[in-house]
């Protein structure tokens, strides 16, 4: 079980992790986007958030399956 709970662990990056990257990623999209229509904000924030979270993961994996 101690196996299976390691490596349950090492699925996803901690929560801070993509906090640190994304709130920063979203107030830069908001600063561009200025004043965009609402369905264009969204879809920008779906977006972002979305591929934030696949490269997020992607790397944590990457790097913690190499230090393993």
């Amino acid at each position: 079980m101690t196996e299976q709970k390691k490596a349950g662990n090492r699925r996803w990056a901690p929560w801070w992790l993509y906090l640190v990257v994304l709130l920063p990623a979203n107030l830069a999209k908001q600063a561009a986007l200025g004043d965009a229509p609402v369905a264009l904000n969204v879809a920008a924030t779906v977006a972002l958030v979305g591929a934030g979270i696949v490269v997020i993961t992607a790397l944590y994996r990457a790097f913690a399956s190499n230090s393993a």
